[in-house]
């Protein structure tokens, strides 16, 4: 019988192998998760063989917009500053191979050639900030009730909130059971997890953002309600 599984949909670098981890670790120990094989991740141009496969790749939903993908009846969808979201894009290489050498505020400013995830080669005439934000919105706009909206942040912050949130969401009746018998020790996930993993820090993009570039980001935005409160 096959498990019905959380999976997991998120713009690129939003803390999807973080959630996976945190999944694994806390609601699916001892259950095999793996890739079926080896996958590819990264940018359409360069697109990486990681031949061991991915460990948590079961709970992985997509990158896509929600009109391009199957939603599952158990849904994460995890959304991350797009601050952050940005600079882990840059620092970890995600984009064209021609843009070698590109700096920050370039690539910040710039059309991107890709659509939902990095790897599906299109060319919608948005910069990475517009398109940050078209995802999300795309997302919450369904306002699904089997979908767990949930920021990583929160995850970084309040892991034991989080925790009680998903349990009592996706597993009521073990999660009545461990309100009744007591407390529950998790794994917050200290280590780093994911393809070219970063230490998953809330305010990791503050060394890259000149004045000028989150005036600008600021500038892209329509919805400022999407200005995360972290500094």
């Amino acid at each position: 019988m096959k498990n019905n599984y959380i999976k997991i949909y998120s713009h690129p670098r939003s803390g999807t192998h973080f959630l996976e981890a945190f999944l694994a670790k806390n609601f699916y120990q001892n259950h095999d998760l793996s890739s079926e094989g080896s996958i590819y991740y990264g940018h359409w141009s360069n697109k990486i063989l990681l031949e061991e496969g991915e460990p948590y790749h079961k709970l992985f939903g997509s990158h896509f917009f929600p009109d391009k993908t199957e939603i599952s009846e158990k849904t994460i969808y995890i959304y991350r500053d797009g601050r952050a979201v940005i600079a882990s894009l840059w620092n970890s290489g995600f984009y064209n191979t021609d843009w070698k050498g590109i700096s920050f505020s370039d690539y910040l400013r710039k059309d991107i050639d890709w659509f939902g995830g990095t790897g599906q080669k299109m060319y919608p005439k948005m910069n990475i900030i517009q398109h940050w934000e078209k995802h999300i919105d795309s997302w919450l706009e369904l306002n699904n009730r089997n979908i767990f909206y949930l920021s990583f942040e929160d995850l970084k912050n309040n892991p034991h909130k989080v925790y009680n949130q998903i349990n009592k969401k996706f597993f009521p009746i073990k999660y009545y059971k461990e309100k009744v018998f007591g407390n529950t020790k998790i794994d917050p996930i200290k280590s780093k997890v994911g393809l070219k993993p970063n230490a998953a820090k809330i305010n990791s993009w503050e060394s890259l953002f000149s004045r000028d570039d989150l005036d600008f980001f600021y500038s892209q935005l329509t919805n400022k309600d999407y200005l995360f409160k972290n500094e």
